[in-house]
């Protein structure tokens, strides 16, 4: 299967390098960008290939990923949406953020086969949650879609409406997650820690209690039963847990969740 790149920005290097990385041959990729820099380099970094032109490329692969700007989305498809809809076998992915299914196909004139992804910014280090939604496409498709994100991380089937919510979950709450290890990094050199080392040790602190969350999720456990876990009987967590709580703590992540959620509205 040949996969098509129009656009070679960090979030595409991301996911041809976890490609790459898991197996996938090099050669299997072909790169467009508009400055003519990145997919250059990205294709001799993989040992894929740069396509002449976004027609050609969409000419010759089976999926075709959209990797550009929301806002330049519709002049990339405006230039090669006559290819596409006459290459009905083609499946086409969008990576852009707030660009819906309906919207994509109007641009489009035709049902043509299309996938929607979101990643997040952890694709990077091949920690990704990535949500899918699609229209038109085969099972085949997305479960080459699927196969291909899941490479930098994991995949989960979405509808539609929700990916307002998912994008708060996934796509937000990394940089509230940065937040939330710069501050209680501050609090460790409040007491005398050095940053380096309080930020070493928030780190894996986190990094453990997400893998423990994730492997309790297998075994049927919620967070709350491993909140019961670590909080001992008039011990320090449970202080720390309740002041935090009269600070705020739950309700400032709600809030954090309920904002994202509004101005995606805003956006759409």
């Amino acid at each position: 299967m040949r996969i098509g790149f129009i656009g070679a920005g960090s979030m595409v290097a991301a996911i041809v390098r976890g490609a790459v990385a898991a197996g996938r041959r090099g050669s299997d990729f072909l790169f467009t960008d508009a400055h003519g820099v990145h997919a250059p380099a990205l294709a001799k970094e993989v040992g894929g290939e740069v396509a002449r032109s976004n027609g050609s490329l969409a000419h010759r692969v089976d999926l075709l990923f959209l990797g550009v700007k929301p806002h330049v989305q519709y002049t990339v498809i405006e230039r090669i949406a006559h290819i596409v809809r006459e290459r009905p076998e083609m499946c086409v992915v969008s990576l852009a953020a707030g660009r819906t299914l309906d919207t994509i196909l109007q641009d489009f004139g035709a049902a043509v086969p299309l996938i929607r992804v979101m990643p997040n910014v952890n694709a990077q280090i091949g920690q990704s949650m990535s949500g899918i939604c699609a229209v038109n496409a085969s099972e085949e498709q997305i479960c080459a879609v699927e196969d291909l994100m899941n490479t930098v991380g994991r995949s989960v089937r979405i509808q539609e409406k929700d990916f307002p919510i998912f994008s708060a979950l996934a796509g937000c709450s990394p940089a509230w997650v940065f937040q939330i290890i710069e501050t209680l990094a501050r609090a460790g050199v409040k007491h005398g820690l050095s940053k380096d080392a309080a930020v070493a040790v928030v780190t894996q602190a986190l990094f453990g209690s997400a893998s423990l969350v994730a492997d309790a999720h297998s075994r049927g456990l919620v967070p709350a039963q491993l909140i019961d876990q670590v909080t001992s009987p008039g011990g320090t967590t449970i202080a720390g847990l309740l002041a935090a709580e009269s600070h705020g703590l739950s309700n400032a992540l709600v809030a954090a969740v309920d904002a994202a959620v509004k101005r995606d509205a805003e956006l759409s």
